[in-house]
């Protein structure tokens, strides 16, 4: 989340007539993240997050809201979208496809290791998330899959060290030559870091920013989250948080056949996926009044940390 497109009060007012909301009372821009404009919306009805989507194509929208909507109705704590009097749940604002979500309760514990208990809550909570999308009906590759990981490293190597670019050329050889075909999954949030996931009172109350789901398989979206929360400073992992991340994860959904051979393999496509992906905020900055890049070098060495696991 930030902001890169600024919303005027005349532009809100106008826009919240379209639903049953009430007048606007507090707009303030979100600086975490690096796709979409977000704000914190107070109305005289409550409490939302309005984002502004600035890459996404209007018609690939729609999955993400009906996705949380699926989700919400099934006891997954996250945004449930807002619909207009027309009922519907993308709109429009300062010419941008735009959209209103429930603003969950919690904040995230970014910034400090999780403890067990949180850890081992957020593993039951992602194979629960797994478990539940398996009827969802709208299909969605994931759109920052292989496909996406070869163009952005073609984009980069003019950016790159000779060193950077020999590595990713690497490891997309080898990720490769990885069959994930017959590996179970469906939809996967592949972006469950510490500041997309909500606490209160020690309880999860609020997953968020579903803006990189798609489908592909499940254990993918767990190495995501073993890399994100799991992870020491030198991209060593904690082996006690992993431990109880997979316990708790394997506890609801146990692991079929094939799936555990591939764990190694699937953890350094996640380092790769995030290396790649912050490199890319970098090099292609996008303007705007509140952004944030993330340190690619975070990413860098947990993959290398991850390459000599296998």
């Amino acid at each position: 989340m930030s902001v890169y497109t600024s919303v005027s009060d005349l532009e809100l007012a106008q826009f919240l007539r379209d639903y049953d909301l009430g007048g606007a009372r507090a707009l303030t821009g979100i600086s975490a993240g690096v796709e979409n404009s977000n704000y914190f919306l107070d109305t005289e009805k409550g409490h939302f997050v309005l984002t502004l989507f600035e890459r996404l194509p209007r018609s690939k929208i729609p999955y993400f809201l009906d996705l949380t909507e699926w989700l919400s109705l099934r006891g997954i704590p996250c945004p449930r979208p807002m619909h207009t009097l027309a009922g519907n749940s993308l709109s429009t604002l300062c010419g941008k496809p735009a959209a209103i979500v429930q603003r969950l309760r919690g904040t995230s514990i970014e910034g400090r290791a999780p403890s067990v208990a949180e850890i081992s809550a957020l593993g039951t909570l992602l194979a629960r998330m797994h478990l539940a999308g398996e009827g969802f009906p709208e299909r969605h590759p994931n759109p920052a899959g292989f496909s996406w990981w070869q163009e952005t490293a073609r984009h980069l190597v003019p950016h790159l060290s000779r060193e950077d670019n020999a590595l990713i050329a690497e490891e997309l050889a080898y990720q490769g030559t990885r069959d994930r075909t017959n590996l179970p999954g469906g939809v996967v949030h592949a972006d469950l870091f510490p500041d997309n996931v909500l606490f209160e009172n020690g309880r999860i109350s609020g997953t968020i920013d579903f803006y990189y789901a798609g489908d592909d398989v499940w254990l993918y979206d767990l190495a995501v989250v073993a890399n994100a929360w799991c992870s020491e400073t030198d991209g060593h992992f904690a082996p006690v948080l992993l431990r109880a991340l997979w316990d708790a994860y394997v506890a609801t959904r146990p692991l079929q056949a094939g799936e555990e051979v591939l764990w190694f393999p699937l953890l350094r496509a996640a380092a790769l996926r995030f290396w790649l992906l912050r490199l890319d905020a970098i090099h292609f900055r996008r303007p705007g009044t509140i952004t944030q890049c993330k340190d690619p070098e975070e990413y860098r060495q947990i993959l290398l940390q991850r390459r000599r696991l296998v």
